[in-house]
């Protein structure tokens, strides 16, 4: 896979400019209907040792950074926090501050176990469910009234968490950039766009990360903090929804239509693309306004 461009040049400049005023002119908002088998996720990222009160909620997802320094007494205070919700479903994935859950990284940097012995295999994780670029299917109990007898009473919904983040000063579960093309697309290899008909696996309903994909809440000042590898991958299964954190300046909740069009201008903006991806994006939304 080709490498992002960073150089800036005039022309890229006008290419990005102009997909993105076709994107605008394209506007299309998710497709969102009421179902009566709908569940409700909470989402935290980057707490950072603090313990917010959180709304109620069917699933509740912390996606990273639970700690500041990832001790054990840190971890394990987390964990604690987390597995006293009221929620049915915890689902955790570490951070890059959570450096006790990364074993590899501790043998390279044994000074950050903080002089304690206990390792990650010592945690009670009460009933918080870990992921650590896996996946789960989870049973959502259904809890709409009057249900018929004859309806299902659960819903799966399957979830993959990663906590791999790109190489930026010296902190657990990163990966050079370089290798990020292979690293996303062997652990997401076998999940499948949930859009599709017929399918071999199941589609995949969350996708959790640390960090987040190029160009979606990203923005680090003028720098673009996020993966285009991960992008990638997350346009191709298109999961129904993408929960990360990391860049705290970027926080908040983007709802997107990863179809063709938007493909075309994300590879346009990363440098993929040329102008044969505008030219595409004008045939299929028109030429916008000038």
């Amino acid at each position: 896979m080709q490498e992002p461009l960073t150089n800036i040049n005039m022309p890229r400049y006008w290419r990005q400019r102009l997909a993105a005023a076709i994107l605008a002119r394209h506007a299309r908002k998710p497709n969102v209907t009421n179902h009566t088998d709908s569940i409700r996720v909470v989402c935290i990222s980057d707490t950072h040792n603090y313990q917010p009160n959180l709304p109620p909620g069917d699933i509740l997802i912390h996606a990273g950074d639970l700690t500041e320094n990832g001790s054990f007494d840190e971890v394990q205070a987390g964990i604690a926090w987390l597995s006293s919700q009221p929620h049915p479903f915890k689902i955790l994935i570490a951070g890059n501050h959570d450096v006790l859950l990364d074993e590899a990284f501790l043998q390279k940097h044994p000074e950050r176990r903080y002089g304690q012995p206990k390792t990650k295999k010592d945690l009670d994780w009460g009933d918080v469910i870990y992921l650590q670029d896996s996946t789960i299917t989870l049973d959502v109990p259904i809890h709409t009234p009057n249900r018929a007898a004859s309806q299902p009473q659960t819903r799966k919904v399957i979830i993959h968490g990663s906590p791999r983040t790109p190489q930026y000063g010296i902190s657990a579960f990163q990966y050079p950039p370089t290798t990020g093309p292979s690293l996303w697309s062997e652990q997401l290899s076998h999940h499948q766009d949930h859009t599709t008909e017929p399918k071999p696996t199941p589609g995949l309903d969350i996708l959790i990360t640390h960090g987040p994909p190029k160009l979606y809440l990203d923005h680090r000042d003028i720098h673009r903090a996020g993966c285009p590898y991960l992008l990638s991958e997350v346009s191709r299964i298109r999961p129904r929804l993408h929960v990360f954190g990391h860049i705290h300046v970027a926080y908040g909740r983007e709802d997107v239509v990863l179809d063709g069009v938007r493909q075309a201008h994300d590879d346009v903006q990363i440098g993929w693309g040329g102008w044969e991806c505008v030219a595409w994006m004008v045939v299929l939304v028109g030429v916008p306004n000038t």
